[in-house]
């Protein structure tokens, strides 16, 4: 086996382009120095785990800040953007839908003036369109870093708006489950709060990528040609297009659970006033029974016949239930 492959850890891979076309695949990880004086060679290094060993080695090879190798290891990180005098150190989140629900994955990126360091965290966030995207973009000034983190950050956040459809999609399902009046599903507020959760963690992830945006575009570093900041400004339009619509999907969220809680009350209400009417009736009937059920002489000696029983027992029960009948109809109690 050769030297090369031997000294690469699993999950490690590092591909040599030239002049935007792929040179060679795999180097020895020792020897990337020697490969980045080559003239116009850039180098995408991608770490899965991450490995310890590799980033190590990177650090040496690349001349990586201690601090950025530690944060790139260490997990949930905040997404965030600093600058190393001759290369960016940036944290961002990929997000995906894995079975209906939101997946979130971490990435640590190093781009420097002609080479590019992805630290992913498993669940490995998937590079495969990153790279259908660089091979296929032909038509840039540029094929440097620039370009390749450019071509990275505009996969991650277009993905953001396929993830934005998937729950808009199932926030229309609740929507219409709402108005068909379909709420006495136990499930429904639970998958409401599920919805609110998922979208919490998508914001949390895709708020601060205007942020990570904002020193690349002023050019606080001067890494990349000043016609590559124009596409960054597009993935910048494109982060706020995908913020704005996570408020707007949060805000159909709160306003369902609301319908939601409204619907749920308003039908409690109902029952409560039937009961009400049932009780209201019953009432007077039990006022009359009890008082023609008193052993008091006179109740006694003088409604003795089947004549009084039915004029005065159950006629004024029935005749009462008439009137509370009519009372309800005409305030529209039933």
């Amino acid at each position: 086996m050769p030297e090369d492959v031997l000294s690469r850890p699993a999950g490690v891979r590092c591909t040599v382009f030239k002049d935007g076309s792929v040179d060679r695949t795999e180097p020895q990880l020792g020897r990337i120095s020697e490969v980045l004086e080559e003239p116009g060679s850039l180098v995408w290094l991608d770490i899965v785990g991450p490995d310890a060993h590799a980033l190590q080695t990177a650090q040496d090879e690349f001349g990586l800040h201690p601090l950025a190798v530690e944060d790139a290891l260490t997990a949930h990180e905040r997404p965030k953007i600093d600058g190393y005098g001759d290369y960016w150190f940036l944290v961002v989140y990929g997000v995906g839908v894995v079975q209906r629900a939101v997946a979130v994955h971490e990435l640590s990126i190093f781009s420097g003036k002609n080479y590019l360091i992805t630290v992913r965290r498993e669940p490995a966030y998937p590079l495969d369109e990153a790279e259908r995207r660089w091979h296929s973009r032909t038509g840039m000034s540029a094929r440097d870093s620039g370009a390749l983190l450019f071509t990275l950050l505009d996969t991650i956040v277009d993905g953001y708006f396929e993830a934005v459809e998937t729950l808009d999609e199932q926030i229309t399902v609740l929507e219409q489950q709402l108005v068909r009046g379909l709420t006495q599903d136990a499930s429904l507020p639970l998958r409401i709060f599920s919805l609110k959760r998922d979208l919490q963690h998508f914001r949390r992830a895709a708020l601060p990528m205007r942020d990570i945006l904002n020193p690349i575009i002023r050019g606080d570093l001067v890494l990349y040609a000043a016609e590559e900041i124009v596409y960054f400004r597009d993935v910048y339009d494109h982060a706020i297009r995908v913020i704005d619509q996570l408020d707007a999907a949060r805000d159909l969220l709160n306003n369902a659970l609301e319908i939601n809680l409204s619907m749920v009350a308003n039908r409690q209400n109902a029952v409560v006033k039937q009961l009400t009417v049932i009780a209201t009736i019953f009432l007077p009937l039990t006022f009359i029974t009890g008082f023609f059920g008193q052993n008091f002489a006179v109740l006694v000696n003088h409604i003795a016949s089947p004549q009084a029983f039915w004029l005065f027992g159950i006629g004024s029960q029935i005749v009462t239930l008439m009137l509370l009948l009519a009372l309800f109809k005409a305030r529209k109690w039933f």
